[in-house]
């Protein structure tokens, strides 16, 4: 019987933990959603614990579908998690309070001053470091708590967590220090002037200094975790990365030219290039982050699934499909709408936590499927308007592979081909690519397959494509061009 592996996926909404073979064949999986705290505005926070309670939920489904003899061939466990997901721990690895979860903007003024010092570093991460990252987080904490900030042992990622939990051991991901905590390899790593110089020259007592990478080893699932589920004793924990960066491999993008694009709750835009650029608005570049060799660059919506669900909640008890019925009778432009998708501030090219959504040019005659559709459009527009900042720093991308729940609506896929000009590709994995970049990485890991082409010949497969429409192209370009008139006009209003 073939050797399977043991994926997770820890996505905001829910943890995911499917089994899959060598050949990208999905064995089994089973979900668990766990809820999320907004205390404040811009603030969201969620229970380590549930984390914990709900992959072990899943695990115990996922292993009572599949027969003894093929747990038995269960030989690695490798998984993804949000970003940046900061969990303060004590010395014996204990949750101490929640997570502040990677959407969560409390630390937008701590973030703007450690913008303002312009640090050689921040050019390694597009000039600037987001409300969201590790480092912002842990300052807010320290300014605005300190007698808690002194009793935390160390302030970690929901990955490294989670390794931690799965094997006994601590080490910072690398992949997730490089995106997210300005861990810059060709700067010597960690740099304790520019931590210094904001105010952390104790960061690196309060952090995982050690970090490992993409696919290296981080221990043995622990005993006790095999035996409550009837695991083999020697399953490998192999180092795995940012949900969406999984969700990368997941989709087979692991060339250059190609951006995956995860639409979920929000929208990630990855591409590899063997080129360094530093494209004004976009993050990196990120030096051997993912693959040995590439530089990651990354863009991203803050808020995109959440604004229609947002939408849907809002109206009341509606089926989607009725709304993408209403929608597809609306023109292109929304009979007049223009909506800017900033409903949880903007992540690029604005770097702008306090921007927020709008609606404009609403009147009496607009129907709900007017409003729909320019949502959808809005969404679009900052998918172009990503794209686009990318094509100044010269990483060329012709084509999108998609995964993510939006890749099932058919008109909203149009839509986002329509306003971008690039052809979607949807692949077996769409529907579980952080599960599949999981796989991928745990098979090379285990010598499986010798590199990231050739795992990804055997396990990705093309399923279809979503074209863009030329007869669209020219309007949805002048209506782009009045999204970005409107973007500027709600920066200046906040005096940027």
């Amino acid at each position: 019987m073939a050797d399977l592996l043991l994926v997770a996926d820890f996505g905001t909404q829910s943890v995911r933990v499917g089994l899959i073979d060598q050949t990208g064949i999905l064995i089994a999986e089973h979900s668990t959603s766990y809820p999320t705290a907004y205390p404040h505005p811009g603030w969201a926070e969620q229970k380590p614990s549930d984390w914990i309670n709900g992959f072990k939920r899943s695990l115990g489904a996922v292993i009572k579908s599949v027969t003894l003899q093929s747990s038995d061939t269960i030989v690695a466990l490798s998984i993804s998690a949000t970003s940046s997901t900061v969990v303060p721990i004590d010395k014996n690895g204990n949750a101490i309070g929640d997570a502040i979860l990677w959407m969560d903007c409390r630390a937008a003024d701590q973030a703007e001053m450690i913008n303002a010092t312009r640090n050689p570093v921040l050019e390694y991460c597009g000039g600037a470091v987001s409300a969201e990252w590790l480092i912002p987080k842990i300052l807010w904490n320290k300014q605005n708590h300190q007698v808690m900030y002194d009793q935390i042992y160390k302030f970690i990622e929901q990955l490294d967590f989670l390794n931690m939990y799965f094997t006994g051991e601590l080490f910072s991901s690398q992949c997730n220090a490089t995106c997210k905590a300005n861990y810059v390899t060709d700067l010597g790593g960690w740099n304790a002037e520019f931590l210094a110089s904001i105010g952390l020259g104790d960061f690196l007592d309060k952090i995982a200094t050690e970090t490992v990478s993409v696919g290296a080893p981080v221990g043995l699932l622990k005993t006790s975790l095999c035996e409550e589920f009837g695991l083999p004793n020697h399953v490998a924990v192999f180092q795995g990365c940012i949900d969406a960066y999984a969700g990368m491999i997941g989709l087979g993008a692991v060339r250059e030219g190609i951006m995956a694009t995860i639409m979920g709750t929000s929208f990630v835009e990855l591409c590899l290039s063997p080129i360094e650029s530093r494209p004004s608005g976009i993050w990196g570049p990120y030096k051997n982050a993912l693959i040995d060799g590439y530089y990651v660059y990354e863009g991203g919506q803050v808020a995109a699934g959440s604004i229609i669900k947002w939408f849907k909640n809002l109206i009341g008890d509606i089926d989607y499909d009725l709304l993408s019925e209403e929608a597809i009778k609306s023109p292109i432009g929304s009979n007049g709408l223009i909506t800017l998708d900033f409903f949880q501030g903007n992540r690029t090219p604005y770097k702008e936590p306090r921007l927020r959504g709008e609606i404009k040019g609403l009147t009496l005659s607009h129907t709900r499927g007017d409003i729909y559709r320019s949502l959808m459009e809005s969404v679009a527009f900052g998918t172009r308007n990503v794209l686009e900042t990318m094509g100044k720093g010269n990483v060329v991308i012709d084509e999108f592979v998609a995964s993510g729940g939006v890749t099932k609506d058919t008109l909203w896929l149009s839509i986002i081909a329509d306003v971008c000009n690039v052809p979607i590709s949807i692949v077996n994995s769409s529907t579980y690519a952080g599960l599949m970049g999981s796989a991928i990485i745990a098979a090379i890991s285990c010598n499986m397959y010798g590199s990231y082409e050739e795992a990804v010949s055997v396990m990705i497969k093309n399923d279809r494509m979503v074209e863009p429409d030329n007869r669209q192209i020219g309007a949805y370009d002048r209506l782009f061009a009045m999204y970005l008139e409107e973007s500027e006009e709600a920066m200046k209003k906040l005096g940027k």
